[in-house]
């Protein structure tokens, strides 16, 4: 047994299991404290946590109402291009087929007004140069086996041949 003294001078008797009791003892209240403190600051941290959840999850409804708003809007406006595209592709198909009316129409009229006005051409040329006029044209009949068209080109090359020829000896 050890004395342990006093503030007055009187000294007690402490056994060493028992110094090691209140040392035990004051290291769990000690430790005990600590867990308290702990506790108190996870406590806190789960209300501060819990809070930014369901304000996130506020926030999160709300981007997702906008979202849904966003993506009904763009299918309304595919929709729009769609029928654009249609339309688009039915004004482009009409006037496909106007051209080729109007085509079918003029290419004729056109191709035989432009072959008027070189037979005019050409012939106000030769009166102005004084070249004797063509003789008749051969008489139109099925094209031979030779090839009427060919022929007869060749027999009015050789006559004007024959004519500028004559001509330049009469100079």
């Amino acid at each position: 047994m050890t004395l342990v003294p006093s503030g007055q001078g009187a000294a007690w008797p402490v056994a060493a299991t028992d110094a090691v009791v209140v040392g035990v003892t004051v290291l769990a209240t000690l430790l005990l404290l600590g867990l308290v403190v702990a506790v108190v600051h996870l406590l806190r941290a789960a209300r501060q946590l819990r809070r930014e959840a369901a304000r996130l999850a506020e926030e999160a409804q709300r981007l997702l109402g906008e979202l849904g708003q966003t993506v009904q809007q763009a299918g309304r406006e595919i929709e729009r291009v769609d029928r654009m595209v249609g339309s688009a592709e039915a004004i482009s198909e009409a006037v496909g087929s106007a051209s080729r009316l109007v085509g079918g129409a003029v290419t004729g009229p056109l191709i035989k007004a432009v072959a008027l006005g070189s037979g005019l051409v050409r012939g106000l040329r030769r009166l102005r140069q004084g070249v004797a006029p063509l003789p008749p044209p051969l008489p139109e009949g099925p094209p031979t086996a030779t090839g009427g068209r060919r022929r007869r080109g060749r027999a009015r090359r050789a006559t004007r041949d024959a004519a500028n020829r004559a001509r330049t000896k009469a100079r």
